[in-house]
């Protein structure tokens, strides 16, 4: 499954977390997909709109510079304008709704990791045997 880019820039397929199937991290992730997928069309579909509309607008002399009201009105009375916009919301909600899903699946998956290595808390630090510079005394 991908998560963030590593080090190096490219994607690292990371194993399903230890008692999630399988095949629920890999459905999140095509979720995730099809969600960006359709968030990129979404988008596309919204500006294309919009730019209809500006020029239409732009026609009659109503631009955001010349008289931002009007144009905020008219904006806010075009119904194909909400609807896209609305379907761009929705996708931008699946997307992080997915990503965050997956992203918890992972970050659960290193706290609870039992193979790593554990450094018990008083061997953490590394001790100079100098006296401690910082503190207040």
């Amino acid at each position: 499954m991908p998560f963030p880019n590593g080090a190096d820039g490219h994607r690292r397929p990371t194993p399903a977390p230890a008692g999630v199937p399988p095949t629920y991290v890999r459905y999140l992730r095509d979720r995730l997909l099809e969600a960006e997928a359709g968030l990129t069309a979404m988008n596309e579909r919204y500006e294309r709109t919009k730019a209809g509309f500006d020029r239409c607008y732009a026609r009659r002399g109503i631009t955001p510079d010349t008289d931002i009201v009007g144009y905020i009105n008219a904006k806010a009375l075009n119904p194909e304008l909400k609807f896209w916009y609305a379907k761009v919301e929705h996708f931008q909600r699946e997307l992080a709704a997915y990503g965050a899903a997956l992203t918890g699946l992972a970050a659960a998956d290193q706290m609870l990791a039992v193979d790593a290595p554990r450094v018990p808390a008083d061997r953490q630090r590394v001790r100079t045997g100098r006296p401690n510079l910082n503190r207040v005394g």
